[in-house]
C-alpha cells in the first residue's frame, strides 16, 4: 500500500468519510499523483489544516472528485461566491422588513430629480445617495456601495407601490404610494396593481360607453375602489400620477386625454377570462327525462 493510501486513511479518520475506501483512494491520489502514474501537482498535506480547504476538500471527495490542488481552488471559489449571495439574500430579507422606510426615500429622491433634470435618475445616483446608505447602514450594517444593488431595493420597493420603471433609461419616477401617503385614507390604500387595474378598466369602460376618452376630471371625481374611496384626491392628483400610470403601462394618452394602457389591457382581460364561466358541452345542456 503506498505510503499516501496510510496518510489519506488518517486524514479522513475523523471525517464522514472514516474507513471509506474509495474516499481515501481519491484523497490518496490527490496527495501523491505521482504515485499512482498521474502528473500534475501535489495536495500537500498541511493544506488539509485550514477549515475552508479542508471542507472543500471533503466536498469534492463527497462528489466522487479527486481533490487536487486545482480542484480545491476551484471549490473555494465557488463556495466564497455562494456564501456571498447567501448573505446578500439574508440581508435583502432584512432590508425587506424596512421596505416602507427605503421605499420613501427612493421616492423622494426620484421625485427630487425629476424637478430639478426633467429625467428620471439612474440607478446608482439613488443607491449611491447618501440618505439611502444611511439608512442601509443603520437597518442593515455596513456594506460596500457597490454591493447595496444586490439588495434589490428599487425591485423591492417598485413592488411595494414606492416607485415604477420599465425598460427605458431615466424611466424611474415616483409611484402610488409617494402620491397616495400624502393624503392618507382619504384615498385608496388598495395594491398598486389593483390601482393600476381599476384605473384601466374604468378608462375602458368609459371609452366603450361614451365612445371618447375620460376627461381628467372626470377620472378623479368618479373613479372608486371596492371600498367606494376615491382613487385620486382632486383632478390635479389624477394629472400627478399619470406619470407612474403611465410608466406601467396601465395608462395611456390620447390627444392629451387618458385611456387604457397595455399592461391595463392585458390585466383586464385575464380578469375577465378568470370570471366567464365555462362554455358548456352537449352533455351538460342534455334534457333529463321527466320521471313519475
Amino acid at each position: 500500500m503506498p505510503p499516501s493510501d496510510d496518510i489519506a486513511a488518517v486524514l479522513l479518520a475523523s471525517t464522514e468519510f472514516a474507513g471509506d475506501e474509495d474516499a481515501a483512494q481519491l484523497l490518496s491520489r490527490a496527495i501523491d499523483p505521482a504515485g499512482h502514474d498521474l502528473h500534475r501537482d501535489s495536495l500537500p498535506v498541511t493544506a488539509t489544516t485550514d477549515p475552508q480547504t479542508a471542507a472543500a476538500i471533503l466536498e469534492l471527495i463527497e462528489h466522487g472528485q479527486v481533490p487536487t490542488m486545482a480542484a480545491v481552488r476551484t471549490q473555494l471559489t465557488q463556495n466564497a461566491v455562494r456564501a456571498e449571495v447567501e448573505r446578500i439574500e439574508r440581508l435583502g430579507r432584512v432590508a425587506q422588513r424596512s421596505i416602507d422606510e427605503f421605499g420613501r426615500i427612493l421616492a423622494n429622491l426620484t421625485a427630487e430629480y425629476w424637478d430639478t433634470h426633467g429625467e428620471g435618475p439612474t440607478r446608482r445616483i439613488v443607491l449611491r445617495s447618501e440618505p439611502l446608505l444611511s439608512l442601509v447602514r443603520e437597518r442593515i450594517g455596513d456594506i460596500e456601495p457597490a454591493a447595496v444593488k444586490h439588495l434589490w431595493l428599487i425591485e423591492r420597493a417598485q413592488r411595494a407601490g414606492w416607485i415604477a420603471y420599465d425598460a427605458g433609461p431615466r424611466s424611474l419616477c415616483a409611484g402610488r404610494r409617494f402620491h397616495s401617503s400624502r393624503y392618507g385614507n382619504r384615498v385608496s390604500l388598495r395594491p398598486v396593481s389593483v390601482i393600476g387595474t381599476l384605473v384601466a378598466g374604468f378608462l375602458r369602460d368609459h371609452e366603450t360607453t361614451h365612445g371618447r376618452p375620460a376627461r381628467w376630471s372626470a377620472l378623479a371625481h368618479d373613479l372608486r375602489d371596492d371600498r367606494g374611496r376615491r382613487v385620486f384626491n382632486d383632478t390635479a392628483d389624477a394629472r400627478a400620477q399619470q406619470q407612474w400610470l403611465r410608466t406601467a403601462q396601465w395608462m395611456d394618452l390620447r390627444d392629451g386625454l387618458p385611456v387604457a394602457g397595455q399592461r391595463g389591457l392585458r390585466a383586464l382581460a385575464r380578469q375577465g377570462a378568470r370570471r366567464r364561466p365555462t362554455a358548456r358541452g352537449p352533455k351538460d345542456l342534455a334534457v333529463t327525462p321527466i320521471t313519475r
